[in-house]
């Protein structure tokens, strides 16, 4: 476990699942964090929509074996009761640091419960020692991960996504490896970070679009009075700093604030049917 300090850091180092063809060995235990926000999950090993399972559960029941590349096609890595079908797979083959990467995007549909994807981040080679790096859930979606940082010192890999629901909050997956292994920061933590900076009278918006190549976001902000879908308050830019590779923190904010001043609605003109 890395020592962590500092409200503003939301990371914790990831376990180890070494596994071969045969079987799959329990992860070390790992102290979270309290700043760090547990992923929410959906859909247990038992088919079951939200049946009070732990991230824990979930990891033990991603299996890898030696065939995994050639099934990943057609066979879910996450072994569960409810329905699973693989809709996306892919590798990161160039890494300068580790071994390359590999995911697996997939549709799950619980028994009881509705549509969740799930996707699956592993580093490792052949049959044995790969490292379950990421197993999240979301009721919204998820994109392809992309390594948006490269070198020898620092692997920075980010894959968007998203919450379902009108507030359409983030369930981006944000991971770095470095001189001491792999880090798992908490994205929602980073921008309450950044929103705590706002004036008063103003709170962040959800479904934000990182740029980690530039350590840039832009977000959306409401003022009190907005409804749950809207926000009128402005934008909010915020620059992010990573002093080290197991560290990430909010470098500064600008706030560009908006007035409504008149309300404009318009029809595009139809043809009027014979």
């Amino acid at each position: 476990m890395i020592a962590l300090r500092g409200v503003r850091l939301a990371a914790v180092a990831l376990s180890v699942m070494a596994v071969s063809a045969s079987a799959q060995g329990d992860a070390d235990a790992v102290d979270i964090p309290q700043e760090f926000n547990e992923p929410t999950i959906y859909v247990c090993p038992d088919g079951k929509y939200q049946s009070d399972c732990t991230a824990e559960d979930v990891e033990r029941a991603v299996r890898i074996d030696q065939d995994m590349v050639a099934k990943l096609e057609s066979q879910c890595l996450y072994r569960s009761e409810a329905r699973c079908y693989p809709m996306a797979f892919g590798g990161i083959m160039s890494v300068e640091q580790g071994r390359p990467l590999t995911w697996q995007h997939m549709a799950l549909f619980p028994k009881d419960g509705p549509r969740v994807e799930m996707l699956v981040i592993a580093e490792g080679a052949g049959a044995l020692d790969w490292t379950i790096l990421a197993a999240r859930q979301t009721d919204g979606w998820f994109a392809p991960p992309a390594l948006v940082e490269n070198s020898k010192a620092l692997m920075l890999l980010h894959a968007p996504g998203r919450r379902a629901g009108s507030g359409s909050g983030n369930a981006d997956i944000l991971l770095s490896r470095h001189d001491q292994g792999w880090t798992s920061f908490d994205v929602n933590d980073l921008l309450d970070e950044a929103a705590a900076l706002l004036p008063d009278g103003f709170s962040r918006g959800g479904g934000v679009q990182f740029d980690f190549r530039e350590m840039f976001a832009a977000v959306p902000v409401k003022r009190a009075s907005d409804g749950g879908c809207c926000a009128t308050g402005g934008t909010m830019f915020i620059d992010f700093h990573m002093p080290r590779g197991n560290w990430m923190e909010v470098a500064s904010i600008r706030f560009e604030e908006t007035q409504p001043v008149n309300t404009h609605r318009s029809r595009p003109p139809r043809a009027t049917p014979d």
